[in-house]
């Protein structure tokens, strides 16, 4: 699918993977936010664009996508008219402040911005001794539950694409 890019960025492969089965899903290209340029976006209809949901001022909750600063300052003239943003994280999804989230990215971007929170359970062997240790204390502090396979968590993201996709069209 050419129409769509999947824009990532991520520390410990936990978004990665994300945006990986998303990428896999709509048959589309996936690029690593270090790596992308103009040209990669200036040809789309729809960028998606995910990273890792951070907090700050010592929140559990997240406040703030990974990058999605950055990323939006950068390419802000180059990109199309519909950008869907996820967050990834541990924190169950009843703790996150998800339409918080996405008008705060709406007032701060030109653009409708879809936002989708995806919790999923990250692979700590992939992880340096650093981050396994901060990761395997913030999921004894948040109880470890149960995480959909990414191909579940990913589905409503999906229908947004294919329903935005579908309204480009006519």
């Amino acid at each position: 699918m050419e129409q769509a890019l999947v824009v990532y960025a991520s520390e410990t492969g936990f978004t990665q993977r994300f945006a990986l089965g998303i990428a896999q899903a709509l048959h589309c290209e996936l690029i690593d936010v270090q790596f992308v340029t103009t040209a990669d976006l200036q040809k789309r209809k729809l960028i998606i664009y995910g990273g890792h949901l951070v907090g700050y001022g010592g929140h559990l909750v997240g406040e703030k996508v990974l990058g999605l600063k950055a990323f939006y300052r950068e390419f802000h003239q180059s990109l199309p008219d519909q950008l869907i943003v996820f967050g990834s994280g541990i924190i169950r999804r009843e703790q996150v402040a998800i339409k918080q989230i996405k008008l705060q990215y709406q007032n701060r971007c030109v653009m409708p911005i879809d936002f989708y929170y995806l919790q999923g359970q990250p692979k700590l062997s992939q992880m340096n001794l650093f981050r396994r240790i901060q990761t395997s204390l913030a999921l004894k502090q948040l109880g470890a539950s149960h995480c959909p396979a990414i191909h579940e968590t990913i589905q409503p993201l999906l229908r947004a694409v294919v329903r935005l996709l579908d309204q480009a069209k006519l």
